[in-house]
Order: structure tokens, then C-alpha cells, then sequence
């Protein structure tokens, strides 16, 4: 394994462990940027709809969808649902 590999998966370990922790401590931080950036991370694409919602979808994996208030904000249930969804508390006991 080269450097730049181990630098590159210690940076996207520390990138979702900062996210989650976010997610769960602070969920009332969390904009749709977050969110993006979160899935992104682990591998969702985002497939536009018409609408004020986002999907995500993963290979293998039943969609996210994630309805947003005016193109910008996400309830704070919708986020603790993410939260649950892809067990971010797990991440948190890894760090």
C-alpha cells in the first residue's frame, strides 16, 4: 500500500467520523450540503427528481429519499432517520 492510499482512506475514515458525529451530537447542525457530502462518502449518487426532494441510491440498497424545505433545509426527523438508517453510531464507537 502506497502513502497516498493509506492517506486517502485515513482522510475518508476521519471525513465520515466527523459527519456522524455531527449527524448524531448535533443533528440540528446538519444542512443538505452535509447530507450529500455524507452519502457521497459512502458511495450514494444522487438522482435529481423534479420537487423539493433528493434520492440517493446505492447498489444493493433500498433509495433515501429526502425531502427538503424549499430546496435547502431537512427536518430534523429526516435526519435522524439518515442517522439510524446507515447506523452512524457505529462509526462513532470505531473513533
Amino acid at each position: 500500500m502506497t502513502y497516498d492510499t493509506v492517506y486517502s482512506i485515513i482522510f475518508w475514515m476521519s471525513s465520515i467520523n466527523e459527519l456522524a458525529r455531527q449527524f448524531i451530537l448535533r443533528p440540528e447542525t446538519v444542512t443538505l450540503n452535509d447530507i450529500k457530502r455524507l452519502l457521497g462518502l459512502l458511495d450514494y449518487k444522487e438522482k435529481k427528481k423534479p420537487g423539493s426532494e433528493c434520492v440517493f441510491h446505492k447498489k444493493g440498497v433500498t433509495p433515501l429519499n429526502v425531502p427538503t424545505v424549499k430546496g435547502r433545509k431537512v427536518k430534523l426527523y429526516y435526519i435522524k432517520r439518515i442517522a439510524k438508517i446507515l447506523n452512524l453510531e457505529d462509526y462513532l464507537e470505531e473513533s
